[in-house]
């Protein structure tokens, strides 16, 4: 029923999943099915396609409560009123990991960019980055793909993210290129490494 969810292109649904673990919360804030480029929010048009997908199974893979906006009307993460961060925000999580999906306009499409979001916290972003790179070695596919986590260095530094900039909880903003989320081969091997569990 709940990849039914995901998999609807028009409703314009909060998905909830409450699971054993909320110290760590996986969200993904601007899921649209695979095909999808664009969401009806006029504050953010793009479409992370198939991240909803993603952040929910690398959830259940550490038992993670997680919460992922699909085709949303409003931009959930760049306020804190709105009901996906208000979600966050009463898990009380330790650790908040966002999916996001690049387009492989700014960035190439061999590229991870990790951000937590300000400059202050630059270490935390550039140990997960190299953490992720680590995983990726011994794995034919994704040990090309290249992963910076260093504020100064990435395009998309979520700065004025609302869930991001948050000091309640330590942040990972991850943005996945196309390759990664819409090709099925490599999705699984991004997941079966469960590659996030850092």
């Amino acid at each position: 029923m709940t990849d039914q969810i995901l998999l609807d292109k028009t409703a314009s649904i909060l998905l909830i999943e409450q699971r054993d673990n909320n110290e760590v919360v996986i969200g993904a804030p601007h899921h649209t099915l695979g095909g999808v480029k664009t969401m009806p929010c006029p504050e953010h048009t793009d479409g992370d396609e198939n991240t909803g997908f993603i952040a929910r199974r690398v959830a259940e893979q550490i038992k993670s409560s997680s919460v992922i906006a699909c085709n949303y009307r409003v931009d959930p993460n760049k306020n804190l009123s709105t009901d996906y961060s208000s979600q966050i925000a009463k898990w009380k999580p330790k650790y908040l990991i966002e999916i996001h999906g690049h387009g492989a306009r700014k960035i190439d499409n061999f590229c991870i960019e990790v951000s937590s979001g300000k400059i202050e916290r630059n270490e935390i972003s550039k140990l997960f980055a190299t953490t992720l790179k680590n995983k990726f070695q011994d794995n034919k596919t994704l040990k090309d793909y290249k992963v910076c986590g260093d504020f100064n260095n990435i395009y998309f530094k979520a700065a004025k993210t609302a869930t991001i900039i948050d000091d309640r909880w330590t942040p990972i903003h991850i943005e996945l290129p196309p390759s990664i989320r819409l090709d099925k081969t490599i999705t699984c091997q991004f997941l079966q490494m469960n590659s996030l569990n850092t």
